[in-house]
């Protein structure tokens, strides 16, 4: 597989996948920096996580999402007052912005019944839109390995994180 800076190259105007626990993560930091670590769903990152994350996505023109990746990201941003609206319209700019891809829920269950049983429905929907030509990004080993074995160009998360000692 290509090392990261031609995989970026490669896909900057087809854009980027980024999974649920990223893209919460990528939320909260612009949200608060300071709250990542004390949040369940990002406890295992710091702020120089979130700063590389946000540094990789702004090299990649697009972003893709799914429904299902949205409302978990929805239902696990759950901040309160200042910070909850504060999120929500972060969260707010990225829906506007990104390319929602959507299969059926009943299909994705159908055409990819294993993956569903092992994965649950958004990664299983997430394997599903590898047909696509965009960067997928995940922190999930499982989900990356699955990609990776179909030749899905993917990263994991950690692997990024090395790049990040370097700066």
């Amino acid at each position: 597989m290509p090392g990261v800076p031609n995989l970026i190259q490669k896909h900057r105007s087809a854009g980027l996948l980024v999974d649920t626990n990223l893209l919460l993560l990528y939320l909260i930091g612009k949200t608060n920096p300071n709250r990542i670590s004390n949040l369940k769903r990002t406890d295992k990152y710091s702020i120089k996580d979130f700063e590389l994350l946000a540094s990789f996505m702004a090299n990649l023109r697009s972003l893709a999402v799914t429904p299902h990746i949205l409302t978990e990201v929805s239902n696990l941003g759950n901040l309160q007052g200042k910070e909850r609206a504060e999120f929500r319209s972060w969260f707010a700019r990225i829906i506007e912005q990104a390319t929602e891809y959507c299969d059926e829920s009943r299909l994705v269950v159908k055409d990819e019944r294993i993956l569903f049983d092992r994965l649950g429905l958004t990664d299983a929907a997430i394997v599903a839109l590898g047909r696509h030509s965009f960067l997928f990004l995940t922190d999930d080993l499982e989900l990356y390995i699955t990609l990776a074995k179909r030749g899905v160009e993917t990263i994991n998360f950690s692997h990024l994180r090395p790049m990040n000692r370097r700066v």
